[in-house]
């Protein structure tokens, strides 16, 4: 007798391994065969899933089409099935398929259009929290600063393309057809890749494009560099400017306080 782990496995094979797979022998009776009672089940969960990357990818669909999607995402759904019920959290490797996927070659660009597609289904769904403000930075005694280690906001990706994804994405999803195509054939596809930071605050969703010195000073702070280390990193005369343009915009959830040699340890700021 199967274990229920082992029948769980021969009904996962069965379900995203196609018409070739066995079905579970536990699928009987009824007037339909076992092979037909799982293609039913393995069409309803092809369904399922394709509706949800469809929800989160709009603009990769349209720029390849209902049909060529569908073919992309019953590929990606058999190698990469969900690893969770929640799927907000599916499809964080469908970029990286689509960059691997041969029949796209021909649309360099469009892997770049996932990432910030799926950039900002991460921050649409992200925990909310309270933002890191001036005022807390101001309240840190001066010898505590420089250790200082930021959290990032749970809904910000940063993200530096090759291609400019924001501008395809933004014409992409123009709703008049007309002005959709127009609005593609404008952009320069050899143009410079974006920088951007996507989050979602208080005023909703907000994508902005970074400087290089802002890049890089919110991916070293990000990564829990101390703020003397990350501040190294840029020019100094783009220290304070640069810093105080990611606090304004939120891009911190808390910061916590250097250890002090013979103090207990300070715990998190907001």
């Amino acid at each position: 007798m199967p274990t229920l782990l082992e029948l769980q496995r021969d009904m996962e094979k069965a379900l995203l391994a196609g018409d070739a797979a066995t079905p579970p022998s536990t699928v009987i009776g009824g007037a339909l065969t076992a092979a037909s009672r799982v293609r039913i089940y393995r069409n309803n969960v092809l369904g399922n899933l394709t509706g949800a990357l469809r929800l989160m990818f709009p603009a990769v669909e349209r720029l390849v089409g209902a049909d060529f999607f569908a073919g992309a995402a019953a590929r990606f759904i058999t190698a990469t099935p969900p690893a969770s019920a929640d799927l907000y959290e599916y499809g964080a490797a469908f970029p990286a398929f689509l960059a691997a996927f041969e029949p796209a070659r021909g649309i360099a660009y469009l892997p770049d259009v996932a990432t910030l597609e799926w950039a900002v289904n991460h921050a649409l769904h992200a925990t909310v929290v309270p933002v890191l403000t001036a005022e807390v930075l101001l309240g840190i005694p001066d010898e505590q600063r420089a250790g200082l280690r930021f959290a990032a906001h749970p809904s910000l990706p940063l993200l530096a393309l090759t291609y400019p994804a924001r501008a395809v994405w933004d014409a992409v999803l123009t709703g008049d057809v007309g002005a959709r195509a127009s609005a593609l054939a404008a952009i320069d596809i050899t143009a410079e890749g974006d920088v951007l930071a996507v989050l979602n605050g208080s005023d909703g969703l907000v994508l902005l494009h970074l400087s290089p010195s802002a890049y890089t000073l919110a991916r070293a702070l990000a990564e829990g560099q101390p703020l003397a280390d990350a501040l190294d990193l840029i020019p100094p005369p783009d220290a304070a400017p640069v810093l105080g343009s990611l606090i304004a915009h939120g891009f911190f959830g808390r910061c916590e306080l250097p250890e002090i040699p013979g103090s207990p340890r300070t715990g998190p700021k907001r």
